[in-house]
């Protein structure tokens, strides 16, 4: 009776260290936690064990076994586990990522939705919806181009960080088409603008 209550204790002991083994030092970020929780494992395995095989060989022998086929399938289902958090973090580091991205993207719209809706910076700067000077057509395809990313993220022949780098052209393109229209004289040739861009 003791003999059985110390086995499956080593049982027990065996699939929980290779459980913990397996699943803790990714979430601990400690690469001596594989060996620290495998070398407490195995001292309170190897004890439980030898004292059910004192007692009853045979038992100790079933132990053993029992030990090895937990400890195995334990070691396949916390590799699964493991494999599935990654891609879960990975994930949602991705939707994070994403969405700064696309909160830069609608503040570049809303900054140039000013010139395009508010009369009185349409009147002020009208070099901002004018294609033809060559900032403001800049412009126009950045923001073409950072949409049809925005649209289309997970396009195959575009790169993860496609988006990312067309935000970056985008902002900068639009730094440029303020500066253009902030210089009528240069842009389009007309008299310069009653206010200052914001």
């Amino acid at each position: 009776m003791f003999a059985q209550a110390f086995g499956l204790l080593a049982v027990f002991t065996g699939i929980a260290t290779a459980w913990l083994v397996n699943t803790r030092p990714s979430r601990e970020r400690d690469p001596d936690a594989r060996f620290w929780y495998g070398f407490t494992g195995f001292c309170m395995v190897a004890t439980l064990l030898l004292i059910a095989a004192s007692l009853d060989r045979w038992v100790g022998a079933l132990s053993l076994a029992m030990i090895a086929a937990g400890a195995l399938a334990t070691s396949r289902l916390a590799a699964r586990s493991v494999e599935k958090r990654a891609v879960a973090d990975s994930d949602s580091r991705r939707a994070a990522e994403h969405a700064a991205l696309v909160a830069r993207h609608d503040s570049v719209l809303r900054a140039w939705g000013r010139y395009a809706l508010d009369p009185a910076a349409a009147m002020d700067f009208p070099a901002m919806n004018d294609v033809h000077v060559p900032e403001v057509s800049g412009l126009a395809k950045a923001l073409a181009e950072a949409e049809q990313l925005r649209r289309h993220p997970q396009t195959p022949d575009v790169e993860p960080a496609g988006y990312l780098q067309a935000i970056g052209r985008l902002e900068a393109a639009f730094r440029r088409a303020e500066q253009a229209a902030a210089d009528p004289p240069r842009a389009t040739g007309a008299l310069p603008p009653r206010g200052a861009t914001e």
